[in-house]
C-alpha cells in the first residue's frame, strides 16, 4: 500500500505496521494519546506537545477551542503561542480580552510546566477546521 504518486514511500513497514506519528503514553494501565511526533515544539531543548497545552486552555469555561503552535525565537529556537476562539455567548468587549488572556495564562501556569506555558495568547474569531472536524495544523 502506498500514497498516490510514483515517488511515495511504502506505508507499511516489514511487520505490516503503519507509522502514524502519534505518540502514546501508558498511564494507569491505559494508553493515552499525548501528541504527534511531527508537531512537537522545541523550546530551548525541551519538548512541548501542542495538544497537551490545548487541553489545559480548553478547560477555561469561556474558551470554545484553541490551537497551539510554535513561533521562532532567536534565543530558545521557538516559543509557544496559542490562538484561542471564545464561546459565542455572551459576547465579550475588547476591554475584557486582556483579563481573559490573563486568566488563561494563569490556568496554564497552574497546570503545565513553565516551558509549556504560552508566551502569547491571541484571541481570534475562528480557526481552520478540516472536513474531518480536526484542526488544520500548518506542520501536518
Amino acid at each position: 500500500m502506498r500514497y498516490l504518486g510514483m515517488q511515495c514511500p511504502e506505508l507499511r513497514d516489514a511487520d505490516g505496521f503503519v507509522d502514524t506519528c502519534d505518540l502514546l503514553e501508558l498511564r494507569d494501565g491505559r494508553y493515552q494519546f499525548v501528541g504527534r511526533r511531527d508537531g512537537m515544539i522545541n523550546v530551548g531543548g525541551l519538548k512541548v506537545h501542542p495538544e497537551e497545552v490545548e487541553a489545559v486552555i480548553n478547560l477555561h469555561p469561556k474558551v470554545q477551542m484553541s490551537l497551539v503552535r510554535a513561533k521562532r525565537n532567536p534565543i530558545t529556537g521557538s516559543i509557544v503561542v496559542a490562538d484561542v476562539v471564545l464561546n459565542a455567548a455572551p459576547r465579550f468587549s475588547l476591554d475584557s480580552v486582556p483579563k481573559l488572556q490573563h486568566e488563561i495564562m494563569q490556568l496554564c501556569r497552574e497546570g503545565l510546566s513553565s516551558h509549556k506555558v504560552p508566551a502569547l495568547i491571541n484571541v481570534v474569531s475562528n480557526l481552520a477546521v478540516a472536513e474531518s472536524g480536526k484542526l488544520v495544523r500548518s506542520h501536518a
